[in-house]
């Protein structure tokens, strides 16, 4: 598939749910089996989540683009917002200190997805998960067909 998925939203909770659903409709298209579209889900509805409240002020937008290199797919998602010392952000996938109110979305993100970085201050994540290979998806995340299985 080539095409991409671009979108620009109001910074509201109603687009993150609009957003998130025309991007699971869309990575739906490339043969990742249902745990891995879950986690993809949950994965982007913590970086739009981010973007709306982070880039939050009246009248602004964020822009989401998702698309495939042909090895991975690739979802940007940009707010408006003032960024954030995104060099501080630790870079591996550990949990927040027990008790800590924040941190838990960049955790998720990093835990469910092969790649995230962020670019421009910190108002743009960039999400990567490897494609499936190719006949994968009919089963468990290795491609196994387990439909055989009673």
């Amino acid at each position: 598939m080539s095409a991409e998925f671009r979108a620009r939203f109001p910074c509201s909770y109603r687009s993150v749910v609009d957003a998130r659903r025309g991007l699971v409709a869309y990575i739906r298209n490339f043969g990742f089996a249902d745990q891995a579209v879950a986690d993809i889900e949950c994965a982007i509805g913590e970086a739009l989540a981010n973007a709306a409240e982070h880039g939050f002020r009246d009248g602004t937008t964020f822009d989401v683009l998702a698309r495939s290199d042909g090895e991975s797919l690739i979802i940007d998602v940009q707010d408006d917002g003032p960024g954030f010392p995104h060099a501080a952000t630790p870079m591996d996938a550990q949990p927040p200190a027990s008790g800590s109110p924040r941190g838990f979305g960049i955790y998720i993100m990093r835990s469910l997805m092969d790649e995230i970085a962020y670019s421009d201050r910190g108002r743009r994540i960039t999400l990567k998960k490897r494609l499936p290979a190719a006949g994968a998806g009919a089963g468990d995340e290795n491609g196994d067909d387990l439909s055989a299985l009673g």
